[in-house]
């Protein structure tokens, strides 16, 4: 078979699916490298992936991804600008580094790059014919620029709507222009010409194909979508993973309605974000609050009595028991969701949370508070908004319906072989040439 390299941003939102895959890709018979920090060695390892650890800039500690030199002072969102550039922009060389090493030891023969693993753009931006396919995987919320909509703003039915778009549009380019100029010093650097498009852009318009990781039905329509870019349903986890269940699992028996709170595995780092003040907002409500703190020191947070709390729990286990999921907006955890049809209560802007919870609060299948600290007055009534009107509900078995139209895992193999073949195909001389 091939040899396949796979490279995620090390980040578990990134990991996770990005493994998925390449667990699925070994099991049908290829040879697969992995590539992320050494923070996830073992992880790749225990699925038996070979693993190359990226190296200098690249190699971070997700847990620190905000503790960057010079964004102290900064505002909000010039800090996230800042940490942007570090995190993203600034490793490239480190990640086109790695891929070069790889290369030389053991030729790939297709190579699969999550979202933003920008380390790829020297090669895709250098002849084509000195380099393999390269498949980009949506593993965040499709930010194509688009006159439809914008990265958070939904699609527009009024005039007004469209200027709204149109405005948010420059804002962003504004913005990240320095992002943008920084990227394409650093493509000159590498002696490859610059990016044709704005660097977001290019994520999705330089790889020979890209595969967004979600149903159609959760992501804005744009109407100039190229025909390189395809839907392919969430990637969910499919190894089984050890778990205990705990001895109050046996109440979560349907006798009253279960309301599942997470940070998830980046953005947990403060419980009073999301998941504290969920406790507080439904404490005495006649519902079991499940707390999925993603770490295990959970000392800190003020249990009520009809709440339990675990470090970890498998999505795969607990969702299907679920009535209402209250998260930050993790894409990974709303795809589950959304597979399973639980609706959600969103509260979420760092990242690209605010964008998530824009599209399931425009997909009708939950309620955007639009903020990172959640007010558990407000929790509370959106869980209460909930439960007793189904049309979140309904909405989110329609989301449902739609994921289940596809294989994802069936179209990635799909996806691989033609590009194989088609590759394969390139590399042999002409009848021509042959004589």
């Amino acid at each position: 078979m091939s040899n396949i390299l796979v490279c995620a941003v090390p980040n578990p939102g990134h990991v996770g699916p990005m493994l998925a895959v390449a667990e699925h890709l070994q099991r049908i018979g290829h040879d697969v490298t992995f590539t992320t920090s050494e923070n996830f060695r073992s992880k790749v390892a225990s699925a038996g992936i070979r693993f190359v650890p990226l190296t200098g800039k690249a190699d971070y500690d997700y847990r620190h991804m905000y503790e960057v030199p010079g964004g102290e002072d900064l505002s909000d969102e010039d800090r996230k600008i800042h940490v942007f550039r570090e995190r993203f922009a600034e490793v490239i060389p480190d990640q086109y580094q790695v891929i070069q090493q790889i290369s030389r030891d053991t030729p790939p023969d297709l190579i699969l790059v999550d979202t933003f693993f920008m380390g790829i753009f020297p090669m895709l931006l250098g002849p084509r014919e000195n380099r393999p396919p390269v498949i980009g995987c949506g593993v965040n919320p499709m930010i194509l620029s688009s006159a439809d909509c914008g990265m958070v703003v939904p699609p527009a039915t009024t005039p007004e709507e469209k200027q709204q778009i149109v405005t948010e549009n420059q804002v962003i380019q504004e913005k990240f222009q320095p992002v943008d100029e920084r990227i394409n010093a650093i493509m000159r650097s590498s002696g490859v010409r610059p990016m044709p498009h704005f660097f977001v852009d290019s994520v999705y318009l330089l790889p020979d194909i890209f595969l967004q990781f979600a149903p159609e039905a959760l992501e804005y329509p744009r109407s100039e979508m190229p025909e390189t870019i395809r839907y392919i349903g969430p990637i969910v986890p499919s190894r089984p993973v050890k778990f205990e269940p705990p001895v109050w699992w046996q109440e979560l028996d349907g006798s009253r309605p279960v309301v599942l709170v997470t940070q998830g595995t980046l953005a947990n780092h403060d419980f009073n974000e999301v998941i504290q003040p969920t406790l507080d907002g439904l404490a005495g409500e006649d519902v079991l609050v499940i707390v999925a703190a993603g770490r295990s020191d959970t000392e800190t947070l003020n249990v009520p009595e009809n709440a339990r709390v675990a470090s970890f729990i498998p999505f795969d286990k607990i969702l299907p028991k679920v009535d209402v999921l209250v998260t930050n907006g993790g894409y990974g955890a709303v795809n589950h969701a959304l597979s399973l049809g639980v609706p959600m209560v969103l509260s979420g802007t760092t990242e690209d949370k605010d964008m998530v919870s824009a599209r399931v609060a425009w997909a009708g299948a939950g309620i955007n508070l639009k903020t990172r600290h959640a007010n558990p007055e407000e929790v509370r009534n959106a869980v209460r908004t909930i439960l007793l009107n189904e049309q979140y509900r309904n909405a989110a078995k329609r989301l449902q319906e739609d994921c289940s139209r596809y294989d994802a895992l069936a179209e990635i193999t799909r996806t691989v072989d033609a590009m194989l073949a088609q590759n394969e195909n390139m590399s042999e001389p002409s009848l021509v040439s042959a004589r």
